[in-house]
């Protein structure tokens, strides 16, 4: 019986002790106050390219050492719905040397979308930015990892490209500054009953299981901003986060640093290997904009977790 105690113990001990671990693992989220903006100069030796697709336009930034980023094997950074320069500042304040490719195509998440309905035109892009880099100076190889980032209504595009398993291969994170929207099944439903469009939800499910199970890294980032005729992005969230069977633990003021800002906390988080569901607080046009702002904090708040990640 006293052996029988003391193994109970050792094993009890042992997943203590393995939960902590895992516990230590996860990403911890930024906070995010109000950051004040302004264009400043890009960095002296990196360079500016446009390029053009189908009458589609994005900015390619190559910073300083972007060769040398290569040696680790082809990235890039693609960006949906920021203005460039604002885009570069935080990719530079990331202090990332792989190249960056942003799009900023107007307003609304059909804007985003329309040029990505054509299954094959994310990897057009790809095959652009390559032949691009290989005539200043890179190996002429493809790219094969690539992270994503949206922001508002930027989601559009993500949701066309990711519906694609030949996109979702080559996508290892994924990163929506309050950027997930959709339908709702009624409209006029009281507020405790709304429930998201399914079809709105589908397309993500395959890249965050993958992300849930450690493949992939997924980041959803929500307000609470309220969308009256649409499912918000704390909708979106929750019905992502049920669909892959993560659950939304409370963040206690104090607790971290993220939850102590006065006007935008970090209220709720869900975690399930590389999935992760961050709430802040905040219901005005403020409280969406400073997830954007803090874009360069969400990837840095990934990066030094970014070996535990499967590459394929």
């Amino acid at each position: 019986m006293r052996v029988a105690i003391l193994l109970c113990g050792v094993l009890l001990a042992g997943c203590v002790s393995s939960s902590k671990k895992e516990s230590a693992r996860l990403p911890e989220p930024p906070a995010m106050p109000r950051r004040q903006i302004a264009p400043t100069p890009f960095p002296e030796g990196s360079v500016l390219v446009e390029l053009t697709n189908h009458e589609v336009r994005a900015t390619l930034f190559l910073p300083v050492g972007w060769k040398e980023s290569r040696a680790a094997g082809p990235e890039l950074v693609v960006h949906f719905h920021t203005v460039a320069w604002f885009t570069i500042q935080e990719h530079v304040r990331r202090g990332s040397s792989v190249p960056l490719l942003n799009f900023a195509l107007g307003e609304g998440s059909a804007t985003y979308a329309k040029p990505f309905l054509d299954p094959s035109r994310f990897q057009d892009w790809l095959r652009i930015v390559e032949a691009e880099l290989a005539q200043r100076g890179a190996t002429a190889e493809p790219i094969t990892r690539v992270d994503v980032s949206s922001f508002s209504a930027g989601y559009g595009a993500v949701r066309e490209i990711v519906k694609l398993e030949t996109n979702r291969h080559v996508i290892q994170r994924i990163v929506l500054c309050d950027s997930l929207y959709g339908g709702l099944v009624d409209a006029n439903a009281a507020s405790n009953q709304r429930k998201v469009t399914p079809e709105h939800v589908e397309p993500w499910v395959p890249f965050a299981q993958a992300a849930a199970r450690g493949e992939k890294t997924f980041l959803l980032t929500t307000s609470d901003v309220p969308t009256p005729r649409y499912a918000s992005t704390r909708e979106c969230g929750d019905a992502l986060a049920a669909a892959v069977g993560a659950t939304f633990l409370a963040v206690l003021p104090g607790s971290v640093p993220a939850a102590n800002d006065p006007e935008f906390p970090l209220k709720r988080r869900a975690d399930l290997g590389g999935f992760h569901i961050w709430n802040y607080a905040g219901t005005n046009a403020q409280a969406h904009l400073t997830h954007v702002r803090h874009v360069a904090d969400l990837w840095r708040a990934l990066d030094p977790a970014a070996h535990s990640a499967v590459r394929r």
